[in-house]
């Protein structure tokens, strides 16, 4: 089974704006809606896309879940939040123009998470996960969830003998380090932030992916934003080249890449099939409106694409 947790859910408010987004002018909404946010649940959705069975978990507030609820099954994903009474799942608001620059992204906090909500999930995740079980967890947490409870979550699944992937920043991503997840994927000012010094080869990223892979982490993912990424594995190291597309709204492409690394890697596919599909799925996330919205038929097309280089084999 796999199980993505969002400690910090969010219902994405998209406005479409005409024209260009300009400051002292009167920037008309031509469209809006409501989409999915807050990291892991995306990559819940690039799963059951793909009809592959998962569970999404994490926090929602009581004021307002049923409308990320009702969003997450029209996705076909089954949740099975920890929800928390008199609470609101934060909204963040995406807001998009026709320059073809991309988008704005406007993200509120989040509530702050109760003792007693953290207990929950704690005993939730202790029933869940069974051995080899990959547990996706994906963004920052949000008030009331600390290093160190964060750690102890991380570590539930450690000792169920999970498998966990991380996609966290700060002494978040840190602190789950010192417990070698099976992936990490910080993007790379998150990664130079890691390692507290700045890379500017990707000689010297290599060189940092290699100790990272020596202290028992399998697989070290950058992500280099249009650049594609780095990927460190059993003692050699590639960088993944997405094709060029036309964006549209690159909010999410992250964390559709995730969902297709987190996909393959279930399927226990080889190194080149996990990221030339996760690669090319994060590219056609650009390309549409919406901020869980992703096409596997565009997918498909920029396989063929996706360049590979190899960086270098460690010794």
């Amino acid at each position: 089974m796999i199980y993505t947790v969002t400690l910090n859910t969010a219902i994405d408010h998209i406005l479409y704006i005409s024209e260009e987004l300009t400051r002292k002018k009167n920037n008309r909404i031509r469209n809006q809606t409501y989409d999915i946010g807050g990291k892991a649940t995306h990559v819940s959705v690039v799963l059951s896309s793909l009809q592959i069975q998962n569970i999404a978990t994490g926090f929602v507030g009581s004021l307002n879940k049923d409308l990320l609820i009702e969003l997450m099954r029209k996705k076909g994903v089954h949740c099975d939040f920890v929800e928390q009474e008199g609470s609101k799942t934060r909204e963040s608001f995406i807001i998009i123009d026709e320059s073809g620059k991309g988008s704005y992204m406007i993200t509120d906090q989040g509530f702050e998470i109760k003792n007693e909500s953290y207990e929950k999930l704690l005993k939730k995740l202790k029933q869940f996960v069974k051995e080899k079980d990959i547990v996706v967890f994906a963004g920052s947490p949000p008030a009331g969830i600390d290093v160190d409870k964060y750690k102890k979550i991380l570590q539930t699944v450690k000792d169920l003998n999970g498998k966990l992937i991380v996609d966290a920043s700060g002494d978040y991503l840190k602190t789950a380090v010192e417990l070698s997840p099976t992936l990490i994927k910080p993007n790379e000012f998150e990664f130079q932030e890691l390692i507290g010094k700045n890379c500017h080869t990707i000689s010297e990223f290599a060189e940092e992916i290699q100790i990272l892979m020596n202290k028992g982490i399998q697989y070290v993912v950058i992500s280099l934003g249009k650049r594609g990424s780095l990927v460190g594995f059993q003692q050699e190291i590639y960088h993944f080249i997405p094709p060029k597309v036309k964006e549209v709204n690159d909010t999410g492409c992250g964390d559709v890449f995730v969902g297709g690394i987190t996909a393959k890697l279930s399927e226990n596919c080889p190194l080149e099939e996990i990221f030339r599909f996760a690669t090319a799925l994060g590219a056609s996330k650009a390309t549409q409106q919406g901020s869980s919205d992703f096409s596997l038929k565009i997918a498909k097309d920029l396989e063929k694409e996706v360049q590979i280089q190899f960086i270098r084999g460690v010794n």
